[in-house]
């Protein structure tokens, strides 16, 4: 890239240049993506002392020895002045103008890149003064890139859209949503039409249910001032979900290039059924949506314990829906999106499973099927559970469910993975708009969730207050009654049987290889594996369930040590398993603060222990 390049960013102060777009600037320079010779301008309201500035905002940049981290520094500076004055972008132009004119080559023409990351409400004031005093000179190029929310409703995205399309052209907009630029993601094109094996059974014929689930294991911390202005649903469904869903069920475009890709998603967004809230069925259940709100367990304050958050708030920091898409392809297929605060894990991957055959049954493989995983963060993996026959010269052969795993840590070992953000600037700095997200996709993505989240708004539905780390009550046989069946987590299966003291025995007993009369660090990753498809789990992973197990998260000095002996040294006893098994039972069925207990006799019904 020769011709000069400024890239201003409104909104330099924030968290997220702190902690994504300053790191990514510097990694493309690092790597000589983008020139180093690079303008790189912070926009605010309020000048600030720049050396602070950028010791502050800078500090989570990963110095590499081939790029000093103060050559990089050293393109910074700001621009302080209020988002609706002209004098000011005016000034922001001709400081950009003396940047391009000192650029050898560069004729006084140079490339400018603007970062929108600024509220609704001085974003028409940003785009307009840009488009008046900030555009490159002729041959030079203008462009924004756009950071979600994109609206709040399709009524708010057609006001947004009328203001950006006014002052420029549709090829010059890159509404930004950094899934898009995740690995993983980035995959599902190669993994469906570059191989032989998926796209011919990835339709209805052979697919059960496709699940599109992210969780975080923390709250609001403070934050939920915020949140609740906006709801799980349009912070992480509406754009992140729905952009991986487009790619998992689009049809193969004609060519790979930005405006076939857009045709295919708008032509998938427009088959699928807009979202009504329906009619309740007592608790979080509604047609066409399930509603939670995660409550104090613990440690873990509630949502409504966040001082921020207005009291009795009835904003949902769970929410799941099903989407119904009528194509050949896909018609009866449903795809579950879940997203949730105050989890279990933090986790966010896509999960494909396939229908059983009628063949299967001769094999003796009853209950287990088929899945193709697609984790996203953390641990990126793409990875199959399958069936293959045990080892063994016996006649009775043992077939039993394996993992055929693909770990993008160990199959491109040294490769550089690089940010989703980092992507993003690289591709609206060449002008690729494939990654990014166009004005047709977001009129038909609203299309399907302005009625429902309308709905929520209005009649302010009470969602299940579930204890944090724990499903809501009856989220199961809600999706269980739309054809999809849900995994449950390690602290659901100790929960659920803190009464069952003999499957409980027969359990550690199963684990304890040795025994010892205790489970070891071995042990407990075998009774952790159970829960992560069979594939590894990480040290983390182990420690949070020895924690709860061993010490029942009362005694923090005790807890299992990572560092100790690399973290194997701890052990637990079967009376610590079952006390903390009861406690947990205890603590998950205590009458919560909108008076309806949390009854696990509801969750047992349909569960067997495995």
């Amino acid at each position: 890239m020769s011709m000069p390049l400024t890239v201003v960013i409104f909104g330099a102060t924030g968290d997220l240049a702190k902690k994504k777009l300053f790191p990514a600037l510097y990694q493309l320079c690092l790597h000589k993506h983008l020139p180093r010779s690079l303008d790189i301008v912070g926009y605010g309201r309020s000048d600030v002392n720049l050396p602070e500035f950028i010791n502050k905002q800078c500090a989570g940049i990963k110095e590499d020895p081939q790029y000093a981290k103060h050559l990089f520094t050293s393109r910074i500076r700001f621009h302080a002045g209020g988002y609706d004055e002209d004098e000011s972008y005016a000034r922001l132009a001709a400081s950009i103008c003396e940047y391009e004119a000192t650029q050898p080559a560069a004729n006084g023409i140079g490339n400018r890149l603007y970062f929108l990351s600024v509220p609704p409400s001085v974003f028409g004031a940003v785009v307009d003064a840009v488009s008046k005093h900030g555009r490159a000179p002729a041959g030079g190029f203008t462009r924004l890139m756009i950071e979600k929310p994109f609206g709040r409703d399709s009524g708010t995205f057609a006001e947004l859209n009328q203001l950006t399309s006014s002052c420029f052209r549709e090829s010059q907009l890159f509404r930004l949503d950094h899934y898009l630029g995740k690995e993983v993601i980035l995959n599902i094109p190669t993994l469906r039409w570059a191989n032989q094996i998926f796209e011919p059974v990835w339709s209805r014929q052979y697919i059960e249910s496709v699940q599109l689930t992210f969780k975080e294991d923390l709250g609001t911390a403070g934050r939920g001032g915020y949140f609740d202005s906006v709801g799980i649903i349009r912070d992480i469904i509406q754009n992140h979900l729905l952009q991986a869903f487009m790619w998992l069920a689009m049809e193969p475009p004609t060519a790979m290039s930005a405006a076939e890709i857009v045709k295919a998603k708008v032509s998938l967004l427009r088959s699928v059924s807009t979202l009504y809230l329906g009619d309740g069925d007592g608790g979080g259940g509604f047609g066409s949506v399930f509603l939670g709100q995660y409550s104090r367990h613990g440690d873990e304050p509630g949502y409504l314990d966040d001082k921020t958050v207005p009291a009795g708030s009835t904003c949902p920091t769970f929410a799941a829906c099903v989407l119904e898409v009528n194509t050949a392809r896909w018609r009866g297929v449903p795809f579950l999106f879940t997203a949730g605060k105050g989890m279990d894990e933090r986790v966010c991957e896509l999960r494909v499973r396939f229908k059983p055959q009628p063949h299967n049954a001769m094999m003796g493989i009853v209950g287990h099927q088929n899945e193709l995983v697609m984790r996203i963060q953390p641990d990126e993996a793409l990875y199959i559970i399958s069936v293959a026959k045990e080892p063994g010269i016996t006649a009775e052969q043992v077939r039993k469910p394996v993992v055929m795993d693909m770990s993008y840590a160990q199959q491109f070992t040294g490769a550089y993975l690089g940010d989703a953000y980092e992507r993003m600037f690289l591709n609206c700095a060449r002008g690729d708009q494939s990654l990014f997200v166009s004005e047709a996709e977001l009129f038909e993505a609203w299309r399907i969730f302005t009625p429902l989240l309308h709905e929520i708004d209005e009649r302010r539905p009470q969602p299940v207050r579930h204890p944090f780390g724990l499903y809501p009550r009856g989220y199961h046989e809600w999706v269980a009654a739309r054809g999809v069946t849900i995994r449950e987590t390690w602290n659901e299966f100790i929960a659920l049987h803190g009464d069952r003291v003999d499957e409980m025995r027969q359990v550690f007993n199963e684990l304890d290889k040795d025994k010892s009369g205790t489970l070891d660090f071995s042990e407990l990753t075998a009774l952790a594996k159970r829960f992560y498809d069979g594939r590894e789990p990480t040290l983390k992973r182990i420690r949070a369930i020895f924690d709860e197990l061993g010490t029942g998260g009362e005694h923090r000095e005790h807890r299992f040590d990572a560092s100790e002996d690399a973290g194997r040294r701890g052990q637990i006893t079967f009376e610590q398993m079952l006390a903390s098994a009861q406690r947990m039972q205890r603590a998950f069925e205590v009458e919560l603060d909108d008076h309806r207990p949390y009854n696990l006799e509801n969750q047992k019904s349909d569960r067997v222990m495995k």
